[in-house]
């Protein structure tokens, strides 16, 4: 079972919403513990889309493994911000780099 975990800036809590809690509702987008919320329209038009993405994209891989026998394969989405050296100017992010090389190949 996928779930969505949320970490809030403000207050450095973090909260999960789970396929069964209401995505509708103020409560799966607002921080638990210090009660900020994440914007509705970016919450209805950026996280819930990326994160079906996401889930749908690893319920393919699965069935691809069990229909056709082939290498089960299952990806996170990791944020580049939380990445350790961003902040103090040391290694960049590898997978950040990766995928600004692969956003680079496709929009030329």
């Amino acid at each position: 079972m996928a779930y969505l975990r949320i970490h809030c800036d403000v207050c450095g809590g973090t909260w999960e919403v789970y396929h069964r809690d209401n995505w509708n509702d103020d409560k799966a987008r607002q921080c638990p513990h210090c009660f900020s919320k994440i914007d509705r329209q970016v919450w209805q038009k950026e996280v819930l889309p990326a994160f079906g993405a996401v889930n749908d994209a690893n319920a393919e891989l699965f069935k691809d493994h069990t229909g056709y026998h082939r290498p089960l394969f299952t990806f996170d989405v990791i944020a580049d911000h939380l990445y350790a050296n961003r902040k103090t100017g040391g290694d960049t992010c590898p997978l950040a780099e990766r995928l600004q090389e692969f956003d680079d190949f496709i929009n030329g």
